[in-house]
């Protein structure tokens, strides 16, 4: 990637220069082009940093937003003693590759001094404490033997003992990662060793920070523990905070956690605390196996309960105060006070370590399930929600920007906030209703891309409304027709796994290789993707952002609807009701931006280079049919609009070189 020697800077570097034909990103880097658009936005984070500015900042795809917002932000921490600096993204994609690409390309070519490093959680690292002890008291299941084996080999070959380098089940990984209310810090005969430790004492001497949004949000749920204290924060993909901030800012319980709390004691398989207190007399062991055991019936005496009560569906809101008997709390209150009579009598100071984190998650568990229950947590909404096996009751704050404002931006400063997709119609109030960042400077900076020759958008007026019967049989229909045309390399989004099932199963092949999300892990799936010439990827919300796929890989992208928020949805619905008290219509206040930032995401998936073609086809006749379609087309890249099937075909004849053909005129 790099091909220069170093260059140091200081608080008097020049931005201009910086990004300049003759500057030393030009010189570093083969092919560079030189961009206004990222030398606007480095500017403008450059001002945010020197003037202590909130900001925001649209970025489309192709600005070079990483390295628009990491020079200056690097010189920042660089010019005073102790600055240090954090950057947030929502996916892992765009987080390695900040660590892996962007940051070391500006180490070795602008800034030697820089220092940084990645922000992971704590259960990310294997503990080998833990391991150790899983080994040597046999808490490992006969049916883990090979991947234990291969645990073993990598632990002793591995820098990092982060979990992302092997693959192993959850249920092993659990028994051996680092879980911080057990961590025995510098007390742990393994501390030298210890990943997690050595991983903290980096993050510590670095001047930029690559996190994520869930991390930075435990971090503050934590009240900032989790993370080295930093002075500003940069949040790329900043369209995700709302969701992010609200999952962790609020409060749940499910029976996952329970089975892990009580499994931690004594699991059914004979195996947990109680197992290792070698001291412990018979009558005390059944005492709290006792409880144990009746807890685990009354767990499931609840979630049954709760299971019944959701019926079939997925996801219910509940409003009512005790809308359940807590038949769990007096006997975790039970269990506590057992718990602590051990630790008590213990002498050993990693069994009184693990027997009071055990006792904190009994507490921890009860006090969160009457706040539940009891509804006390004000200007929240709550909720139930079955996922396969896993069922849990929610609380989560309606309004997020207020915490946000009390929380993070008292006690960090500037914030600055970027995407690809942040306005609506030109327009940021959305996101400044949503996210409530103070007095932002804003900035919104286009493609550099030439969408005109690069892309066509298709959105036929002969396809049934979505709300219409045959509008399924016919989002079916007019995929089939345009994967016979494209012949592969489409990636088709959909806003329900329902409608994805049913078009997917109503796909015919012809020749064509078919993938679809939940048939394997999404890195998989889009890797099988690039390596074949003729595929077409069906997936939902997780495929709409943060994948990126250049050059003839992908040609088309099918979005089959608009991607309005389901409005029953608890947490949607608790949203658009707090909107309408304030005098507001949620529908143009809250859903048509939300989905138009949304509908920008998955439109960004095709052109990622200014060498790419392609086609962008909308299966929702709503944009011509509504008085609001006409603010989502605003709101896209300007490229010609076509409602003929035919001119698609057209359009992938010239890309193939076909003779006789010419791109269509917009609509």
């Amino acid at each position: 990637m790099s091909r220069t020697g170093t260059v140091g800077f200081h608080s008097s570097m020049d931005i201009r220069e910086v990004f300049s034909e003759q500057g030393p990103v030009a010189k570093a880097l083969e092919n560079f082009e030189r961009r206004d658009e990222q030398m606007r936005m480095a500017l403008a984070v450059e001002d945010s940093l020197a003037m202590d500015r909130n900001l925001i900042v649209e970025a489309g795809t192709g600005v070079g937003k990483s390295l628009a917002y990491l020079v200056p932000l690097a010189n920042w921490v660089l010019s005073e003693d102790g600055r240090k600096a954090v950057v947030s993204t929502y996916t892992k994609t765009l987080q390695r590759q900040l660590i892996d690409k962007e940051l070391p390309f500006l180490k070795e070519n602008m800034f030697e001094n820089l220092r940084f490093a990645l922000c992971l959680g704590s259960e990310n690292y294997l503990c080998l404490r833990r391991l150790d002890q899983a080994s040597t008291l046999g808490l490992f299941d006969t049916g883990e033997t090979a991947d234990i084996r291969r645990l073993l080999r990598w632990v002793k070959r591995t820098d990092t003992g982060i979990r992302q380098d092997i693959d192993v089940p959850p249920q092993l990984w659990q028994k051996v990662c680092r879980e911080s209310d057990i961590c025995y810090g510098k007390d742990c005969r393994r501390y030298p060793e210890c990943f997690f430790q050595i991983a903290r004492s980096v993050e510590r001497k670095a001047h930029i920070l690559v996190t994520n949004h869930h991390l930075f949000f435990a971090n503050v749920a934590s009240g900032w523990k989790v993370i080295p204290p930093f002075e500003c924060v940069v949040f790329d993909e900043a369209h995700e905070l709302e969701d992010v901030a609200a999952d962790y800012l609020g409060v749940e319980i499910s029976n996952f956690r329970l089975r892990h709390l009580l499994d931690s004691i004594l699991s059914p398989a004979g195996r947990g605390l109680l197992i290792r207190l070698k001291w412990l007399d018979q009558s005390a062991f059944s005492e709290i196996s006792s409880l144990v055991n009746h807890a685990r019936t009354s767990g499931d005496v609840f979630f049954q309960e709760l299971a019944e009560r959701l019926s079939g569906m997925s996801t219910i809101r509940i409003r009512e105060r005790g809308f359940q008997k807590d038949i769990l709390s007096d006997v975790l209150g039970q269990l506590d006070q057992e718990l602590e009579l051990l630790r008590e009598s213990s002498i050993d100071e990693e069994e009184i370590r693990e027997i009071t984190a055990l006792g904190l998650r009994c507490r921890g568990f009860s006090v969160s399930m009457q706040a539940i229950l009891e509804q006390d947590l004000e200007n929240h909404v709550y909720w139930a929600e079955r996922d396969g096996k896993r069922l849990r009751l929610v609380s989560t704050p309606v309004d997020v920007a207020s915490i946000l404002k009390a929380q993070v931006y008292e006690s960090i400063s500037p914030v600055i906030l970027t995407s690809a997709t942040l306005s609506a119609n030109g327009s940021f109030e959305y996101i400044k209703e949503r996210i409530g960042l103070p007095d932002p400077e804003t900035l919104l900076l286009h493609s550099p891309f030439n969408y005109r020759t690069q892309a066509l958008l298709y959105i036929p007026d002969d396809i049934r409304g979505s709300g219409d019967a045959g509008f399924e049989e016919d989002v079916s229909f007019f995929i089939q027709k345009i994967l016979e045309i494209t012949r592969g390399r489409t990636l088709v989004l959909f806003t329900s796994h329902r409608l994805l099932k049913k078009a997917y199963d109503a796909s015919e092949a012809h020749e064509l290789e078919l993938l679809r999300q939940g048939d394997m892990d999404s890195y998989r799936l889009i890797q099988e993707f690039r390596n074949s010439r003729n595929a077409a990827l069906f997936g939902t919300y997780t495929f709409w952002q943060g994948i990126d796929i250049p050059g003839d890989d992908l040609q088309c992208v099918i979005i089959t609807k608009l991607p309005f928020a389901v409005p029953d949805a608890p947490v949607i619905e608790a949203r658009m009701e707090a909107i309408e008290r304030d005098g507001k219509n949620p529908f143009n206040h809250y859903q048509v931006p939300q989905a138009i930032i949304l509908l920008k995401q998955g439109f960004g998936r095709l052109i990622r280079a200014k060498t790419d073609r392609g086609v962008v086809v909308i299966l929702d006749s709503r944009i011509w049919k509504k008085s609001y379609g006409k603010l989502f087309l605003r709101s896209l890249p300007d490229c010609p609009v076509v409602k003929s099937l035919g001119a698609v075909a057209e359009f992938f004849s010239e890309v193939r070189g076909d003779s006789g053909c010419r791109t269509p005129d917009a609509a």
